[in-house]
């Protein structure tokens, strides 16, 4: 609770301190925020841990709307590292105001609301919160067409699945009687445990699986996500396909395995099918793709089809598994993005011929790349091997059908994830060239090389944590 409050005063207080600033001016101020928003986690954990929350805690914010448990201060700290990631890389901006900056801190408020809900109603204000601010960040460009249009289907497809969430909802609540997800999993268990079957129930339970397919854009509601992260401005985009496809993830594990894990039986088999089609097609439309930009587009679909493997798991299994795995994803991903949006060429739709220049290349900004591609790959001793294989041996003992076909989908990712070196490294006119980086740019992607290398070699590093909550 103190990092949510923590974020949502500081961003009013930034949002005045950058009025007619440069934003880059911000950028101390911001990271102070997060980090200051970081240092409180292991003090929540720890309260989370002995159960000693503070009185002004539960006397403000009811336990039964929002409640800051280990799954859900675990996820919140994988989200501000994300969003601190972002905000150092993608900082140097010279037009004034903190507006946009804002309105990202204003979208993380929504996301760490998604995190630890333990209410609907609480779910729907987390989700409004994370996606106002994406319709604006998304068409920010307002001379740009691509961004307009970005921002314009964004908007659309965020209010229908929107709708199509509070259709579900209002069936739970017919089946259950509650919007409570502890009291509608008890209510689905006693129902799944005597045999009774509510059509409201499973009703409700069909539309919001839809409803959150749609949000962290897996089949067969994917087709908005690549047209909305071209067309937006690089920063929206990595923002979206890290921190906020992060929240999706956690909300949607939240959920599931805490309001109808008692009727797995029941909706399981329907999520796999659409986990297995979301790699496939994932993948398959990333090789295809002749800009480097919508190859991440989709590969971001295709990573959503694994994250969904971990909401099949069982639910301590498949929480280590998600939490190692979106770690993974967010330095690699925010890493590529970045170096995208510096020797990527935007006038030639950033193809992959374009990537790069002439010259002596930057061969710190050419390991990041390698290291980072290696981990989006899955290649052993990155993070993103890590994250796999615990999320493959969570998933395999039921679905290992499933882990056949997810096998299947990494080796394919190889193609296009390897087509960037060909151009950067191979050719001998090309490579990342001396493009001026800043120390704080520097610091940025040392971080995120750290990460991925800390965890794909020493994995223990997260286990080690597990080891501990467990005592």
């Amino acid at each position: 609770m103190k990092t949510l409050l923590i974020i949502f005063l500081g961003t009013i207080v930034i949002l005045f301190l950058g009025i007619n600033k440069p934003e880059k001016k911000s950028l101390p101020y911001i990271l102070i925020l997060l980090l200051a928003a970081l240092s409180m986690i292991p003090f929540d954990w720890y309260d989370a841990m002995t159960g000693n929350m503070a009185k002004w805690q539960t006397k403000y914010v009811s336990i039964k709307m929002l409640f800051w448990d280990i799954p859900a201060l675990a996820f919140s700290a994988v989200l501000i590292i994300a969003s601190m990631l972002v905000f150092i890389l993608f900082s140097n901006q010279s037009r004034k105001g903190a507006d946009l900056p804002g309105l990202m801190l204003f979208s993380l408020c929504g996301g760490l609301m998604m995190t630890s809900f333990t209410n609907l109603v609480m779910l729907f204000l987390g989700i409004e919160a994370l996606s106002i601010p994406l319709y604006v960040l998304a068409g920010s460009r307002k001379t740009d067409l691509r961004s307009n249009e970005a921002g314009l289907k964004y908007f659309l497809m965020g209010a229908f699945s929107t709708a199509i969430f509070l259709l579900g909802c209002a069936f739970v609540y017919g089946g259950t009687g509650s919007l409570d997800i502890i009291s509608i999993g008890r209510s689905a268990g006693m129902m799944g445990h005597i045999g009774v079957k509510s059509a409201l129930l499973h009703s409700g339970i069909i539309i919001l699986l839809a409803s959150m397919l749609f949000k962290v854009a897996a089949f067969p509601f994917h087709f908005w996500s690549p047209d909305v992260y071209d067309g937006s401005p690089n920063r929206t985009t990595v923002f979206m396909a890290t921190v906020v496809k992060i929240a999706a993830f956690a909300a949607f594990f939240r959920l599931f395995q805490y309001a109808f894990s008692d009727i797995k039986g029941w909706w399981s088999q329907s999520m796999a099918i659409a986990a297995a089609a979301t790699i496939l097609v994932g993948n398959i439309a990333a090789v295809r793709q002749k800009s480097f930009k919508r190859t991440l587009a989709y590969s971001s679909i295709a990573h959503a089809g694994y994250m969904l493997m971990a909401v099949l798991s069982a639910p301590e299994d498949g929480f280590w598994a998600l939490l190692i795995y979106t770690l993974a994803y967010a330095a690699s991903a925010v890493a590529v993005f970045y170096l995208l949006d510096r020797y990527g060429k935007e006038s030639e739709g950033y193809s992959f011929e374009s990537f790069g220049e002439s010259g002596a290349g930057n061969r710190f900004a050419s390991l990041v790349l390698i290291v980072s591609m290696f981990s989006m790959a899955g290649i052993p001793l990155t993070a993103g091997f890590a994250g796999k294989f615990m999320l493959f041996s969570s998933a395999f003992a039921q679905y290992n059908w499933l882990v056949g076909i997810a096998l299947l989908g990494s080796a394919i990712s190889i193609a296009y994830y390897f087509r960037i070196f060909k151009e950067v490294l191979f050719k001998p006119t090309a490579g990342l060239s001396a493009y001026k980086i800043t120390w704080g740019e520097y610091a940025g992607l040392a971080l995120a090389l750290v990460l991925t290398l800390s965890i794909g070699l020493w994995p223990a590093l997260i286990t080690g944590i597990q080891t501990m909550v467990v005592k």
